[in-house]
This record gives structure tokens, sequence and C-alpha cells, in this order.
């Protein structure tokens, strides 16, 4: 019965070609079942006026990217189509980077691409890459109508499935879709938005069918796709998922292969292997997570010998990993190594990678800033290799981002843009390729160097050009467009204007779910109430910002730094007359800037590149609110000492200050009045006057120049309530700790496993555990300390602090008033309770610290502190969040495992000591230490098994010996000379094989001497030498009467010395050869014994 209704489906779809829009079914129903018999495919199949085409996905098969529909436009191209691929891509607007890709699938089924995609641009590519395939697919419809089946599409790539879901969503009488499903099969987890959103555009229009059971269950074994990780094939599809950017899938099945290579003994081949880390790495980095980028880099650092780039890609991912953490100068030294590797190489390409990554580095990659604090110096050497090399995208950043940063250059792009002369190169370059999303940031780029330098005119007509040049208004860079027209329009005095175009932001932002831009909405909202005296609502706005920032775990707003954050909230509660709360924010508003103070003492050009780098309005805001607390307290002189300070800050950061630069003056003239500064007081009344002459009058006269070229806005445009708002960021906080969650459970198995092990010191185990620990987490230093007896052991410490026993002793301490452990940041409300930890570490270096005891009945057994550093904290694409109660919690139960483990380990040693010294009691001799028979045997089982593995060759040879005049040292003067004779006759054979084989008694005074040659010379060479030791030993006279107490002495003719029979053999390889070998030996020793003792034969 099913049967026939799957045939029904497909007839009706392909019935509908040309007169149907939107012609697609999905198809469900229970249990496996197979296409491949229908009557309805065998007859399509062989139409020619429709492009019939049927796949069925596998279930031990790696699911390709975009699968079936790549090989189907191929298919159809070269049946189809006359031109050549490039004028089919130009045509169907493929963007220009993405073209090799293409290119190479088609040719050879492999995917390479020219220049490497960006950390920024990696959402932007992927829809440019499935709106290529979209219009791809539309066209061909064009000459020839198309009916896809696909069938077990619960199998199909995440990749495939966001194309399916677009290609439904386009009206096309001309392509028809049949999706057939298996319900009782999952989706994977990561495709979940994808298959929902199908099935809901399907349900809409009543298109989803259910036929029933099909009465066969899948095999047990068919979900196996470890044959195909280890096959060319296979790599081949990892690598064009990673390619044609579908890095969800590709992550998932890389990181199955790496799970069951590190805890289930998957074989794999070493350069496959490393093959598959670089791919991982890749992904990893592009979908940024980095912690697994440098976990993965360490893997690869083990195989970097498998390709003789090795070395210059570990060197090179290690960099871009650290670039992206905002680690600059960690990642300089990898880039350094990199090039050193390439020009090691004599690789030009390798070396030019390593040189633009500098110049990357210098930029923070591109990644979450706005522009440059000061142009960069880029070579011309360099320029010229990137013409060369066809690197246009970077090109264009380098354009865009390295020059034309100073304002007053910016200034002049008002009356033409002709002025900018790098930055139309760039936007030049971007346009040839394509890149609207650069065109996009490079006119954002100039907007924020207007706006923050005070040139809100040039700022306000970028926006407006930007906004005439984006194709989807209601996106998110448009609802950011409206948020800086508002912020522009604000800083122009048109305050009133300004919150229309603010709520205009919010609800675009709103309902594309984005919380922590609506949190910077906010803000700018924040400061236009400034501006209208409104400052209880400022305090609305400016709590709905750090609720943003508590509930997501951000570092900070990307329009402002928590110290200008708590500036704000300082300078609006002392206008509200609230005294308390301002001194509160003054005080957590200084945590930060303490850190500023400290860094720029030590300023590097690494850390200079930011468009926050420089302090001078968070320091405005702070010494600000400062004069107006004095004020407030009737403290004239003070506040006039800090208005001064203030005054020096707002000069260098005026453009910033737009929104409290009247309010400044103003209560600066109040302050000078009640000082009884009269002349000081109209000299500042000029000042103001002045001001608002030249700025307010003008700005107005430009918005009213610019106010038919602004965007429409409805004049009705309320806004949001907070309750709406509210509901997102707690429906998105939830998202992520579920997701957060998800993580840490995923994570407790890697460490689990990572931490059971044996046969290491706990040192090595630490070394070990911290590393994956601290670069999962990205927290950036830690130290972990053990109690023995009450003594403590430092058995991992990267903080750079020494841990003196009066530093342990304050840890110790403090670790007892905390028993259950403690988490601080620059935000909490406790982190001045922990200053006698944070101080031994710097308090302006910590940003957010845990720190965790254990105890073993009320003793102190271990000690973890682990913090993220404030250098580490901005600009970073991640968002290396403030610590938390979640951490600490998280956290212990990790540690609680190492110790644990660290427990075991000292079982473990304890119990290997023991059978260490059982094994060696049973294949040692007690006396002389050398092997027993059992140990000798044993020994020989080893060698044969090693030979057998061609790990060793079967040359071998062995030199049985018997004492000479032993017995006589043994009746006349006792066995305690006996065996004293016993043991130094054991320690010269022992001398003289060395490393070259192993002695053994045989029994009495006969020994084996096995070395791992056949040559004679070596066994002669040794023979003499056991002779030469023997001869100067002189009967070992002067030890036995130092062990006697008395004078001994003893002829020569009784003195000690021993006979040798040595045989050997190039192809020992069994047991019986072994034996044949040994009795050769023992009748050449006989013979001697019979004839003349005391010299050797072989």
């Amino acid at each position: 019965m099913i049967e026939k209704y799957y045939n029904g489906v497909i007839e009706q779809v392909a019935g509908g070609i040309g007169n149907v829009e939107h012609n697609s079914i999905l198809v469900r129903y229970s249990n496996d079942f197979s296409i491949w018999d229908l009557e309805s495919v065998n007859h399509y199949k062989d139409q020619t006026d429709i492009f019939f085409t049927c796949h069925e996905f596998s279930y031990n098969k790696i699911a390709e990217a975009y699968e079936p529909y790549l090989g189907l436009i191929r298919q159809m191209f070269h049946k189809y189509c006359s031109g050549t691929l490039e004028e089919f891509m130009e045509e169907c607007d493929v963007y220009k980077l993405q073209r090799p890709v293409f290119e190479s699938y088609f040719e050879k089924g492999f995917c390479e691409r020219t220049e490497q995609i960006l950390i920024d641009e990696v959402e932007y590519e992927q829809e440019r890459m499935r709106n290529s395939i979209v219009t791809m697919l539309q066209k061909l419809s064009e000459i020839r109508p198309v009916v896809i089946v696909l069938n077990r599409f619960q199998l199909a790539s995440k990749s495939t499935m966001q194309l399916s879901n677009s290609l439904l969503q386009v009206k096309n009488k001309n392509i028809g879709i049949v999706l057939g499903v298996n319900d009782v099969q999952s989706i994977p987890e990561f495709a979940h938005e994808e298959w929902d959103a199908i099935c809901e555009s399907m349900d809409d229009r009543n298109m989803v069918y259910h036929i029933g059971n099909a009465g066969r269950n899948m095999e047990p074994d068919v979900m196996d796709y470890y044959s195909d990780y280890e096959s060319d094939d296979g790599y081949r599809k990892l690598n064009n998922l990673v390619y044609f950017l579908d890095f969800d899938q590709a992550d998932h099945h890389l990181s199955k292969i790496e799970r069951r290579i590190k805890f289930d003994n998957f074989t794999i081949s070493e350069k496959k292997h490393y093959q598959l880390l670089l791919l991982q790495i890749m992904v990893s980095v592009l979908q940024r997570d980095i912690a697994k980028a440098l976990e993965s880099c360490e893997d690869l650092e083990k195989l970097q010998d498998q390709e003789k780039e090795g070395a210059f890609y570990y060197n090179f991912w290690m960099a871009t990993s650290y670039m992206y953490l905002g680690k600059l100068e960690e990642a300089m030294i990898y880039v350094q190594k990199a090039k050193e590797c390439g020009e090691a190489l004599g690789d030009d390409f390798l070396v030019f990678r390593a040189e633009l990554l500098k110049a990357q580095n210098q930029m923070s990659g591109w990644c979450n800033i706005f522009f440059c604090a000061q142009d960069i110096e880029i070579s011309d050497k360099l320029i010229e290799k990137l013409n060369a090399y066809h690197y246009k995208n970077h090109l264009a950043h380098i354009y865009i981002y390295a020059y034309d940063n100073k304002p007053e250059i910016v200034a002049k792009a008002y009356r033409s843009e002709a002025f900018l002369i790098y930055f139309s190169k760039g936007v030049a370059l971007a346009k040839e390729i394509g890149n609207e999303q650069l065109i996009s940031i490079a006119y954002r780029k100039n907007i924020m160097i207007a706006s923050t330098n005070g040139e809100y005119e040039v700022s306000l007509l970028y926006s407006i050009r930007t906004y005439e040049a984006m194709k989807d208004v209601d996106s998110v860079e448009g609802g950011r467009i409206y948020s800086g027209i508002a912020y522009n329009l604000c800083a122009m005095g048109e305050n009133e204007r300004a919150q229309s175009y603010y709520n205009k932001a919010i609800k675009i932002l709103c309902k594309l779910r984005k919380p922590e831009d609506i949190a910077e909405v906010h803000y700018n909202m924040s400061l236009n109430c400034v501006m209208l005296g409104q400052y209880d609502k400022a305090q609305e706005y400016l709590t709905q910002c750090m609720k943003a920032i508590e509930k997501l775990h951000l570092n900070s707003l990307r329009v402002c730094n928590l110290s200008k954050l708590y500036g704000l909230f300082a300078l609006v509660s002392i206008l509200q007359g609230n005294r308390f709360n301002c001194e509160r924010y003054l005080y957590s508003c200084r945590q930060f800037l303490n850190y500023i103070f400290e860094k720029e003492k030590t300023e590097n050009n690494l850390a200079t590149v930011h468009d926050y780098a420089k302090a001078d309005d968070d320091m405005f805001l702070y010494t600000f609110s400062k004069a107006l607390l004095a004020q407030h307290d009737g403290d004239n002189e003070e506040a006039l000492k800090l208005y001064e300070q203030a005054d020096i800050y707002l000069k260098r950061a005026e453009g910033n200050q737009f929104f409290c630069y009247v309010l400044f003056r103003r209560n600066r003239m109040e302050c000078f009045r009640n000082a009884g500064k009269e002349i000081l007081y109209e000299q500042e009344e000029f000042i103001l006057k002045q001001y608002e002459e030249t700025h307010r009058i003008m700005f107005h006269e430009y918005a009213e120049d610019m106010k038919d070229l602004l965007p429409p806005v409805d004049d009705d445009c309320e806004e949001l309530s907070t309750r709406e708002i509210e509901d997102l960021l707690k429906q998105e906080s939830v998202e992520r700790a579920y997701k957060s969650k998800k993580e840490q459970l995923d994570f407790i198995s890697i460490w689990q496993k990572l931490i059971d092990v044996n046969g290491i010191t706990a040192k090595e185990m630490l070394n070990m555990v911290m590393k994956t620990f601290l670069n999962h987490f990205d927290v950036d230093r830690a130290v972990y300390i053990r109690y023995s007896e009450r003594v403590p052991q430092v058995l991992y410490n990267d903080t750079e602090k020494e841990m003196t026993p009066e530093i342990m002793k304050i840890m110790e301490k403090s670790m007892r008033k905390n028993a259950g452990g403690f988490v601080i940041s620059k935000i909490s409300s406790n982190y001045s309770e922990h200053q006698d930890i944070t101080s031994i570490f710097g308090d302006e270096d910590v940003c957010s610290m845990v720190a965790i005891p254990f105890f073993n009945n009320a003793k102190i057994e271990n000690i973890v502190i682990t913090y993220v550093l404030m250098k580490d904290n901005w600009h970073s694409s991640v968002n290396r969040y403030m610590l938390d109660e979640d951490d600490l919690n998280f956290y212990q139960l990790l540690f609680r495992e190492v110790r644990y483990a660290l427990n075991r380990l000292d079982a473990y040693d304890k119990i290997y000591e023991m059978n260490t010294k059982l094994y060696m009691s049973a294949v040692t001799d007690q006396l002389t230490g050398c092997y027993n028979r059992e140990g000798f045997y044993r020994k020989l089982d080893a060698l044969l098994k090693e030979i057998a593995g061609e790990k060793r060759k079967p040359k071998l040879g062995v030199m049985f010996i018997d004492l000479d005049n032993f017995k006589h040292y043994n009746d006349t003067y006792g066995h305690d000379v006996g065996d004293f004779v016993l043991i130094k006759m054991a320690d010269i054979f022992t001398e003289v094989c060395g490393k070259d084989g192993f002695v053994c008694r045989y029994g009495g005074d006969e020994f084996l001497i096995f070395l791992y040659t056949d040559d004679r010379d070596i066994f002669k060479e040794k023979a003499e030498r056991i002779y030469q030791i023997i001869d100067e030993a002189d009967g070992f006279s002067a030890e036995i009467s130092e062990k006697l107490g008395q004078s001994f002495s003893i002829d020569k003719q009784h003195q000690i010395s021993c006979s040798i029979g040595i045989a050997a053999g190039d192809h020992i390889c069994t047991e019986n050869d072994m034996t044949e070998m040994i009795k050769r030996a023992d009748d050449l020793l006989y013979s001697i014994k019979t004839t003349t003792k005391g010299t050797y034969r072989i």
C-alpha cells in the first residue's frame, strides 16, 4: 500500500510541473523504505520533457554538501548548456570568492579555494553560497523543468536541508520536489532548526502526506559511518563539506572520528589523522570554537611530521586561534615561527600567508572591531604579493582598515570620497568581487570614526548611504543602521526625531531575536535621555543593558566598555540625587579603569589597534561624576579640581561626549559661582555659548538638509514594552544556558577519559588536563596545589607568580574561610572581599576568578585557582564571560574528579611498586641482581616476539661463563666471601655488557651474557675486557680484607677467573634456534674447562 501512495505523490508533483508554484510534497512514513522499485521512478526517469532525478540517502555513507543538488547542477549544465562554467556562474551571480570552489568540484569532485574565508564573513558567505545554488537551479529549470525526489531525507546534510527549505520558498513552476522521510529516525540536533522550518512551511500549505508503515526495520549496523571515514572518498566528502561551508555537518563527523580515535581505539593512518585534524581546526576556528581549535592544534603538533608543511600549518593555526582569542602577542610568536617554517621550506606562498597573518593580527583579524585607532604600516611587498596571489578580499580589508583612520581625513569625505584614497581602493575591490558586507562595514567604519570625533554630519551621511545600498533593510544590519541614524540625529540635537529611529531599530531587532543588539540600542537611547534631562529613563535603559550583559554572559557591549557603562550609571544616579548609588557605581567603574591605567604604562602597538584603546571618554564620565558628587556634598574645592581633570578628558573625547557636554559646562559654571569665582564662571559661560552657536545651529542646518534623504519611519512607531524585551532576553538566556549545559555534559565524558590514566606522574597528568581545561573554558591562568602530610606541593602553575610558602599560607587561610570556594568578577559585589587572593595575581589584572578548596577530615587537600585576565577580556571573537556561580559549580565537579584521579594514581603507584617488587623477585637473582633462569627465559621470549614483529634483527649471540677457582674461595673463606665474589663478578659482567644485551645468573657459578649482535669482534672485545678487569681486581684481595677486617691475600693460581664459551648466529628466529646457540656455547665452555681454564673460545 505504501508503494501506491508514494507513486501517487511523485505523479502529482510531476503532473504539476509548468502549472503549480511551490510544487512540493513532504512524504512521511514509519521504518525504512527504498524507492528504487517504484513504478513512477522507472516511468519518469525515461521522460525527455522533464529532467527527473531520484536520490536516496545512505545510512552508512557521509551525506555530502548540498547532496544531490550539486551533482544535479553539474549533470544538467553539461547536458543542456553550451557556454563555459565561468559564464554560467557569472549569469547566476556566483560570489567570486566561491567560484574556485564550484570549478574544482565540477572538474575534479574535490573542492579547493584560492582565498581563505574570514571569520566575520562566515554567515554572509554561507548565505551567498546557498543563494548561488538556488539561482543555478532556477536558471537550469528554465531550460528543462526539474523533478527532484529525495528519499530518506532525514539523513541529508544540514546544507541540503537549508537549500531545500530555500527552494520551497521559491515561486517556480518548473521545479517540483518530493521529500521522503522515515519518522522513526531522529534528525541530528544541529539540523533541528532547518527541519522544523521545512515542516512548518509544508504544513502551512497542507503538503505533508503520511503514507503509513513501511514494515521494514533498519539493519543494526546500517548507521556505521566508520568505513567511510577511513576511505579517501570519505575524506573528499568531509573536505567538500568544509569548503561548501557546511561546518555543522563537517564538525558532526570530524568530532565523531576524533572521539573514536581517542577513546575507542579506532585505528586510522597517521597521515589521514593529520589531514582530518587540519579540517577540524579550520571548522572550529570558523565556528568560533577557538578552545576546540587549540585542542586539535595540540594533537596536530604530534603529527606535524606527516607532511613537509606540517610544522608551518601547526604554527599558522595556533597563531590564527590566538589572534581570534584576542591574545595578539602570543599569536605574533606563532606567526614568526610559521614564517620561519615557510622560509626553511623555500615556499614563497607559505611565507606570504604568514606575513598576511601578521598584518591581520595587527588589526585583530578584522574581527569585532569598528576601526583601528591608528594607521597600520603595511609593506609594499605584501601589497604586491596580495595582488600576485589574487587575495583581493584580504587586500580590500587592508585598504579599508589599515589606512584613512584619521578623523580629519574622514571629515573630508563629506565633500568627496576621493579624499579617502585607500578607503576608495578597498571599496572598489569589494565591489569588484561582490562583497556587499564589506562595503557596508567600510561605511560603518567611517560612520564610527566620524561620530566618535564629533563629525556627525559625515557619520549621518554615511549611514544614509549604507541604508540606500542595503538589499534587506529589515535585517540585523538594517536595525543597526536605524540605530546609527538615531545616534547621529541625537548628537545633532534632533532628539525627538532620533527616538522614532531608535524605536524602529528595536522593532526590527526584536523581530529578529537579537537581544545583544537591542542592548546596544538601549545604551544609545540612554544618551538621548541624558540630553533630554530624563535621567530616570536613562537609568532604565542602562539597567536593560546590564541585564543583557549579565544574562547573556557578555564581556561588554560593542559600543561601550563596562567602565563606561558604570560611569553612566554613576552620572545619572548623582543627577537624580542618589549619592549612594553614585558611589557604588563609581567604585565599579574604578575597578576597570585601574587596569586601563596600568595598561597605558606598558602600551605597545599590538594593543592599540582597537577603537576602544583610548579610555578618555570613560575617564571623563568617572571624573565628571566624582565632581558632581563632591559638589553635592558641598565640597566645591574638591569639585573644581575634579572638573579641571574632567575637562582635560573631555577635550580628548569630545566626539563621544556630545550628550553631556552642555550638562558638564552648566554644572561647572554653577560650581564656579558657588565658589565665588565669577571670572571663571564667565569664561565657562562664553565657552558654552560658543559651542551652542557653532554646533547646534550648524548641526540643525545639516539635519534639515538631510531630512529628505533620511529613511522612512512610521510616525506612530511606538517603543516596545520592557516586558516584551525582557521576555526575549530571558528566552535567549535560557537557550544559551541550555547550550552551555549540553556542552558541559559533552565535556564531562572527554574529561573523564582524560584523567583516567595510569603510569604517569601527578604533575604530568595535571599538565595535560590543565592545558585542556584552560583551552576549553577560555580562562587564562591557573594554579593547582596539593597537600601531602600537610605540606603543599605545586603541581601546576602558569600564573607567572612564584608560590612561596608565605603566599600558600595566605591561600590556605582564605580557603579555610571560604570552604565552599568562591567566584568573583569585576561586576560582582563581593570582588573586594577577596583581595587577599586577587592581590597575589594583581588586582588590576584579574577580571574574574574561581577558587576551589577540597578538604579531607577538615584537612585541606587541594586548592585550585583559575582566572580570566583583564587584558584578554576585550576585542576577542569569543565572548569570554565573567565567571559566575555556574562556573564555580561545574569546575568543582571537574576538579573533584581530578582529585579522585590523583588518589587513584597514588594507589596505582603503590600497587605498581609492590607488583614490581614481586615481579623482580620472580625474575631476578636476589644475590647478584642479574636475571635468574625464569627472568632469562622470559627475556628470550620477548626477544623472539620482537624478531617476529620485525622490530629487531635476528642477529644474536651468547657468552656462556663458568667461574674458575670459585670453589676455593667458598670452601676456604666461607659462604660470605663466596657470595661477595659472586656479586663482584656479576658487577663486572654487567659493566662489560652495558646496554648491548643482558646478564643472567644461570645457576651456581654459571653466568650468561646475551648480546644483540653476531659480530665476532664485539664478543672478542668484551671477553678481553672481562679478563682485564679481573686481572686488575687481583682476586678482590683489598675488598675481601676490608670485609673481613683483617689482611687477606691469595696466590695467583687460586685467584678468581672465568672460562667463556661464545656462540652467535645471524638468523636466530625460534626457541629451537636459541636453545641450539646456547648449547654450542656450552659445548665450547666444556672444552675450555677440560683443557686450559681462564680463556675464551668462539
